[in-house]
């Protein structure tokens, strides 16, 4: 069974702290025949020091570039991926023992094209397992449910195993910040005819506290947007993912919008009146979608209307 190789990309940046966790897991899993590949993005501090003590291993691979940001590093890895199989992992996270072992049989037993897996999140100092389904087959339409009503699957690509045939001409793109992960998994989907959810929490998720997504003012663009709703306009301007998929996406956008007006009603952040006007032209925008999609639940659209009308009273 091990004929099959899989290639492990990761970006490494400012991870000095953590970089020796996440490479052991990765060389000390029960599947041998991986190629991990160490993509060392400029970092100011000895990460890629780190990251060279390993280059003597025949399964690493140490590739130095100037700082370009994430999305270029993991297409970097891409380029010089070999393995029939790709996944990923952020230098700040590892994996537990198994974790290629049981996705890569996962993909062989199932034929699946892009093979997902649970996770372990760090939550207050401990790890909850991400699971609530079980092994399932899953449609496109499921995938992007669970990355937006409920994130069970997540957008990450650290949870998913891709067959290499279905990321031909599939790249992380530059131009987005945040969700870059997500637009690749939908680029993926074009290809893939297979996809299986593996009930497992495979992967630990660590609490960064550096981490930009931890840092609110990082989470708004430089004309008073929130990025993350710009990302989620961008994969919609470039997938066609059907009428269906854009209702919920749009729908997780609504509560997006108005979850960061709350933000600024409550004082938790304070960003300009232009920024709040955008916010209240994507509420007027994706109200309509929201209601009418049937995957949200009646109780969650009542808070969330709750929340839109009375901004300032609700914490």
């Amino acid at each position: 069974m091990e004929d099959v190789k899989v290639s492990i990309i990761v970006p490494v940046y400012k991870a000095e702290a953590s970089i020796v966790r996440c490479i052991e897991s990765i060389l000390g899993q029960t599947y041998h025949n991986i190629e991990l590949l160490l993509i060392e993005d400029g970092s100011p501090d000895n990460s890629g020091e780190i990251c060279d003590r390993y280059a003597g291993d025949p399964r690493v691979k140490v590739i130095h570039n100037t700082n370009q940001g994430v999305s270029h590093a993991r297409n970097t890895g891409l380029e010089y991926a070999t393995g029939e199989y790709i996944t990923f992992c952020d230098s700040d996270d590892y994996y537990t023992p198994n974790h290629v072992k049981e996705n890569i049989y996962a993909a062989m037993k199932h034929g699946s094209d892009i093979t997902i897996s649970g996770y372990y999140i760090e939550k207050h100092g401990k790890f909850v397992s991400s699971v609530h389904m079980t092994n399932a087959s899953l449609s496109k339409d499921d995938v992007v449910k669970h990355f937006t009503v409920d994130n069970e699957v997540g957008g990450y690509c650290w949870n998913k195993l891709y067959k290499r045939e279905v990321l031909q001409g599939v790249k992380f793109p530059k131009n987005l910040e945040v969700l870059e992960d997500t637009y690749f998994l939908c680029s993926a989907m074009k290809r893939a005819r297979k996809i299986y959810y593996l009930a497992e929490p495979l992967y630990y998720y660590c609490d960064n506290q550096n981490s930009a997504t931890r840092n609110m003012d990082m989470l708004y663009s430089d004309h008073d947007t929130v990025k993350y709703i710009d990302s989620y306009k961008n994969i919609l301007a470039n997938h066609r993912l059907g009428q269906n998929l854009e209702n919920i996406i749009h729908g997780t956008m609504f509560e997006m919008a108005v979850a960061y007006r709350y933000y600024e009603c409550q004082g938790y952040h304070h960003g300009s009146q232009q920024l709040i006007k955008n916010l209240e032209t994507d509420i007027k925008q994706f109200r309509k979608a929201y209601y009418h999609c049937s995957e949200f639940s009646l109780m969650r659209k009542v808070k969330w209307t709750l929340i839109m009308l009375w901004p300032r009273l609700h914490r």
